[in-house]
């Protein structure tokens, strides 16, 4: 028995300094991240204010949000942002990682234009092309030398929500540039001297190696964009608040909405509405890639 306990023992003071390590994230992730987890989680079957304590009302917040159109509205916004963005971001990153990848000059150069942008404060970007999109703009001004007709892009239903779009991306395929770059480069060249002697023309070579390689790097990216994705903030508020009409309202936008009306129980069900897209989405795309893997 003896033996047993000292070994038990040693084993707790050999991890003790790996345990301190760890206490102060584990403890900061438990009071900002877990503990507002479950009150929202509560809050989400309460109506509450804040102010008042909150009375239980099960899962009315969730059946209005249901036969809402704002946020209807929100959710379709937020599926046709993430759709388009994420359905061009990636493979723009892809082209020109794979054009970086090439023996270029001054490679180091370009990808650090490439990726500066995605170093910039989204609301210093978000301005910047709001300045770019208004009626006297850069952009109208280029289309006015063309002969081609001006846009109010942000005022405009049918255009502002495209514009914040490509907002998105310019901002953020930098990121997908590098990252795609740095896997590209990880692929060993042995692979495609292989394929040449083989016989393998560049489409050969492409989807028997090169998207092989990528495969993990493909499910860090679209993972990781489609959670930022459906978080997008930052642009809306800055470049359209919600607008024109709720045509570029978003999920996060309608909870932030929500909380500044102090409706607290209908945001904190957002909140969770959108917790459950993320983790199927998720689910979804690590299912699919392992799959793919086998």
């Amino acid at each position: 028995m003896d033996r047993p306990r000292r070994k038990a023992g040693g084993r707790v003071r050999k991890l003790l300094p790996a345990y301190l390590l760890i206490l102060p994230a584990f403890l900061s992730a438990t009071v900002f991240l877990y503990i507002p987890m479950v009150f929202s989680g509560y809050w989400s079957f309460t109506k509450y204010n804040g102010l008042a304590p909150p009375q239980w009302v099960g899962l009315a917040n969730y059946q209005a949000l249901v036969h809402d159109p704002r946020f209807q509205k929100a959710l379709l916004n937020t599926f046709l942002f993430v759709l388009f963005g994420m359905g061009i971001g990636p493979v723009l990153g892809l082209l020109t990682a794979m054009l970086l990848n090439q023996k270029v000059r001054a490679r180091g150069f370009f990808r650090t234009a490439y990726f500066l942008p995605v170093m910039t404060s989204l609301v210093v970007v978000a301005t910047i092309w709001k300045v770019l999109l208004q009626e006297e703009g850069i952009v109208n001004q280029i289309l006015g030398f063309f002969s081609i007709p001006s846009h109010v892009w942000l005022e405009n239903t049918t255009t502002a929500l495209p514009s914040v779009v490509v907002t998105s991306i310019w901002q953020g395929f930098g990121f997908e540039t590098v990252v795609f770059l740095a896997a590209l480069q990880s692929i060993s060249r042995d692979l495609y001297d292989a394929a040449l002697v083989d016989g393998a023309n560049a489409w050969h070579r492409f989807r028997y190696v090169t998207l092989p390689g990528l495969r993990p790097t493909i499910m860090f990216v679209y993972i990781i964009g489609i959670i930022g994705s459906f978080q997008v903030f930052d642009q809306i508020f800055v470049m359209t608040a919600g607008g024109p009409i709720n045509s570029t309202r978003t999920l996060v936008f309608d909870l932030y909405t929500r909380f500044n009306q102090l409706n607290l129980g209908e945001a904190s069900a957002v909140a969770y509405v959108l917790l459950v897209i993320l983790a199927i989405l998720s689910y979804v795309q690590i299912f699919i890639f392992e799959r793919g893997e086998r």
